[in-house]
């Protein structure tokens, strides 16, 4: 044959199979412009010289493996749909006298040409889509984005080498598929249903024990860096205790429906039972994908937001006065208190709120119960820092008169620490006499996100204790904060008028000054949070759009028999409401009940940041699932009335 040949006749059959070709093409475009702008962001050399950036990089590698891993399930989702449609098609061709050989030929053209506009146009979308985010990004940080835009080579070799691989084993899936069936079967394709499956109930075991360990994770996971770090994980296993309980859990349920004699045997009941007992394991991959997707841009948005709601909260807690300083040795008080006076003198400024004190520090494990010295190789998972305060310093600078006997204390548990009535350091057991609503550590840097626990303990009991613990500092630390009213280019002067009296005994912070640079970190993760959550929430859409117009092909012959044995159009109507209703209103539940169960670890993990309001965390949460929600039914109203039109028709 011509060496035209081939070519010519795929490019005639995605010409003329345009309805079904068209949707796919653009599934794999925004496939991978997706996958690209996660890579591209993941890899931003930004990300280093940002604050949080480390972070921020770990999330977004996560992210581009899910967006990866979800990419693939998602194209041979929609790719089976197309098989499934034109396999008529190549049983004509068949028995016109193209061999099957002829015929993985033409495939392979089809998939040629797909890839590789599919890949130039994605590529090229997601450029321009990331280009658009720094854009945005810039303006609402008033030019300052911590973030600058370029085109990642990495990201787009990643991405041609992912999506070659995708689209090749597709090809080869569909030249299994085709060298499988004879002439008979390929003109008949379409029309084959789906055997009843079996109900597999070592796999619906499986799913509910990898889902189960998945929430165990996320509810018994307590320190807020393990968290950060076994997330990756407790996502892993929900996707996958998800997709085998979409798949055999949902079959074995509706085979127990079956079983059901007054349930199956009604009109409603017996065919939409049947009807999803024939196609769950075709619709579970799209289902999961919808619940896995909806989970991910609710997680996405609601975390960003809170964050950037609370920074400011955060960033008092850190800092309690606008000028904070914290020295090592508690001798270095007359020096700061002196440079502070004439800092502020010479400026012409007045020192307000101004509070001091010591402390000491140590980070410690627990063994039997008692918590000691933690070696260096120890893991971070496992370290409490604990802070012992004298009470003196205490009642001094919060102005209260607080009486302790010896081996009592007033605790303030940080992060995830869980405060009992009696506390063992170093062998010494301390009775907790009452527990304080506020820190009374008063240094910069109060990160109560770290797992810990503060004490105010008797003055004489404050040295002894921390020996006890193995703590080897001789000197306590010593802080000191106070306010200033004073425009940023004062408190700038100021600041470094400090610096230059101190000449480097203790460290001096502004806490003008970490809010300008957080409302730049995370005003950059709102944006991101946005952005990436709508590329969710597009995939989202594309999936339910597809899966609508493959139901509708599949139902159109279905229900048109149902009407010509008795049904009315009415009843058919109402089988149709109550199965896609089913179909794409469980996605939903369960991303929600993902969610209830994530809330745990996602708090943890946000502690890392410095975020503590949970109930500022819950309520976002809440609105964006509400939102979100009213978005799904948008998107269900519409795509449903394709679907009807398809089965009506």
């Amino acid at each position: 044959m011509n060496k035209v040949f081939y070519p010519r006749i795929a490019m005639i059959n995605l010409r003329n199979n345009g309805r079904t070709y068209v949707p796919y093409l653009l599934t794999c475009i925004l496939s991978t412009a997706m996958f690209y702008v996660i890579c591209s962001l993941s890899l931003n050399p930004d990300l280093d010289t940002m604050l949080g950036g480390g972070y921020m990089r770990t999330l977004l590698q996560m992210g581009t493996w899910i967006v990866g891993f979800f990419v693939i399930i998602f194209l041979f989702y929609t790719n089976s749909f197309l098989m499934k449609r034109r396999k008529k098609e190549f049983g004509v061709f068949n028995i016109l006298g193209m061999e099957k050989r002829h015929i993985s030929k033409v495939i392979a053209y089809e998939t040629l040409f797909t890839a590789l506009v599919s890949l130039l146009a994605g590529i090229s979308l997601g450029i321009v889509l990331e280009r658009l985010l720094y854009y945005a990004l810039g303006a609402m940080m008033a030019g300052g984005g911590a973030l600058t835009f370029n085109i990642s080579v990495e990201g787009i070799r990643t991405t041609l080498i992912l999506f070659a691989i995708i689209h090749l084993l597709i090809f080869l899936s569909s030249r299994w598929q085709i060298r499988l069936a004879n002439p008979i079967q390929l003109l008949h394709g379409s029309s084959y249903g789906e055997r009843e499956p079996k109900a597999r109930w070592l796999m619906a075991l499986l799913g509910l024990i990898s889902l189960g360990a998945g929430y165990a994770i996320a509810v018994l996971t307590k320190n807020p860096l393990n968290a950060l770090l076994l997330f990756f994980v407790a996502v892993l296993l929900v996707i996958i205790g998800t997709y085998l309980l979409f798949t055999s859990g949902s079959i074995a349920v509706l085979k127990l429906l079956k079983r059901n004699r007054r349930y199956y045997y009604k009109p409603t009941h017996f065919i939409n039972t049947s009807t999803m007992m024939y196609r769950m394991k075709q619709n579970a991959a799209g289902l999961a994908a919808i619940c896995i997707l909806s989970t991910m841009v609710l997680v996405t948005i609601s975390t960003t937001v809170s964050l950037y709601m609370g920074r400011n909260d955060m960033v008092t807690s850190m800092y309690p006065r606008e000028i904070c300083s914290n020295s090592t040795a508690a001798e270095n008080a007359p020096a700061v208190q002196d440079a502070f006076a004439q800092s502020t003198r010479a400026l012409g400024l007045e020192i307000k709120n101004p509070i001091a004190g010591r402390s000491r520090s140590l980070n410690v494990i627990s063994v039997d119960g008692s918590y000691e010295d933690a070696p260096a190789s120890v893991s971070s998972g496992e370290v409490v820092a604990v802070s012992l305060v004298p009470l003196l310093d205490y009642n001094s600078t919060f102005g209260t008169n607080f009486q302790l006997a010896s081996g009592e204390a007033l605790a303030y548990p940080t992060g995830n620490f869980v405060l009992s009535d009696t506390v063992t350091l170093g062998g010494q057991a301390v009775h907790i006499a009452q527990r304080l609503d506020e820190s009374p550590y008063i240094g910069s840097g109060n990160y109560t996100a770290i797992t810990g626990l503060i004490l105010v303990v008797p003055d004489e009991e404050a040295t002894s204790l921390y020996r006890a613990m193995g703590g080897t500092q001789e000197q306590f630390a010593y802080s000191a904060a106070f306010d200033v009213d004073a425009t940023p280019e004062q408190i700038a002067a100021l600041q470094e008028d400090l610096w230059t009296r101190l000449n480097g005994i203790c460290g001096i912070y502004a806490r003008s000054e970490l809010y300008t640079e957080w409302n730049a970190m995370y005003g950059s993760f709102l944006f991101l949070g946005i952005f990436l959550g709508c590329l969710f929430l597009m995939a989202t859409v594309l999936i339910i759009y597809y899966k609508q117009i493959s139901e509708g092909y599949e139902d159109h012959d279905r229900f048109r028999i149902m009407q010509q044995v008795g049904m009315s159009r009415k009843e058919v109507k109402r089988a149709i409401n109550k199965q896609i209703l089913l179909v794409f209103f469980l996605p939903l539940l369960m991303a929600a009940l993902h969610m209830v169960f994530a809330f745990e670890i996602i708090c943890n993990m946000l502690l890392v940041f410095g975020m503590v309001n949970r109930l500022l965390f819950f309520g976002c949460t809440a609105v964006t699932f509400l939102i979100f929600a009213a978005a799904y039914v948008v998107v269900y109203r519409i795509t449903a009335r394709t679907y009807y039109r398809l089965v009506e028709a």
